[in-house]
Formats: structure tokens, sequence, C-alpha cells
């Protein structure tokens, strides 16, 4: 009998055995599902994640296009306003000239008052100077208007700068 009853305890421990490796077996396998969901729901994340970052990408890249056609149109501006200030400039030094040249032709009729004693050579006329020979030359041009007058008083012909 003792080896019946050694035979029904190594039989009831290779059951509990057998059993405690079946319920084992089903928690690793419930737990692999569990593990097989949580990486369905990170998948899921991930596209989710995925397309969004393509989204931004796309975003981005639109945003970029934009800032390089506006990086072009401040580079036209940018051009046309060095172009407008070479113009100005260019126009500056025009008028200087054409200033110059004006004065020149203005100041042609006094260069012979170069000759005054108290000019230096290669100096221009001071305004009394050219203001004494406009009025010399406006009494000179008066002068000959008055005296093919014949209703001319006596006194009419006198310098107004002597005073009456």
């Amino acid at each position: 009998m003792a080896w019946e009853m050694a035979g029904y305890g190594i039989a009831v421990a290779v059951l509990v055995v057998a059993v405690a490796i079946v319920i084992g077996i089903m928690r690793m396998i419930r737990s692999l599902r569990c593990l097989d969901d949580a990486v369905a729901n990170i998948a899921k994340e991930a596209e989710a994640s995925l397309q969004q970052c393509k989204q931004l990408a796309e975003e981005a890249k639109e945003a970029i296009v934009d800032s390089r056609q506006s990086l072009r149109g401040f580079v036209t501006i940018a051009e046309g306003a060095r172009a407008l200030g070479e113009a100005a400039q260019t126009a500056a030094q025009t008028a200087v000239h054409v200033t110059g040249l004006y004065r020149e032709y203005l100041t042609a009729p006094f260069h012979s008052l170069s000759d005054t004693p108290d000019q230096k050579a290669g100096e221009m006329p001071d305004l009394i100077v050219i203001g004494r020979k406009l009025w010399s030359m406006l009494k000179s041009h008066s002068g000959k208007e008055h005296s093919s007058d014949s209703c001319q008083s006596p006194g009419s012909g006198a310098d107004p700068s002597e005073g009456e």
C-alpha cells in the first residue's frame, strides 16, 4: 500500500505541477494579450503623432517657401532703394555741376572787375563789387534812355546815391 500511496502522492504532485504550469501559461498568455493591446495602442498613437509631424513638416515647408518669396521681395526692394540712392546722388552731382555752370555764366560779365586792388588773384568778386557793377550798368542804361527823352526835367539825371 505504501507504493500505492506514494503513486497517488506523485500523481497529485504531478497534477499540481501541471495545473501550476497551465495557470502560469494562461497568465503569460493574458500578459501577452495585454502587451499586444498596449503595443497596438502605442502604434495607433505613434501613427497619429507621425501624421501630426507630417502635417507640421508640410506647414514648415510652406512657411519656408513663403519666407523665400518674402526675402526675394526684400532683395528686390533693397536693389530698388540702392538704385534710387544712386540716382539721387547722380541728380545731386548734376545739380551741383549745373549750379556751378550758372554761377560762372552769371559772374562772367563781372570777371573784368578782378582788376580791383582789394581783390586777390583767383578769388571770386564779393557782393559789394558786383552790386557796384550792377549799379553802374543800371545808371549807364537809364542815362541812355533819359538822354533820348525830350521831356526830361533838369534834376532827373542826378545820382540816387547822392540824395536830394
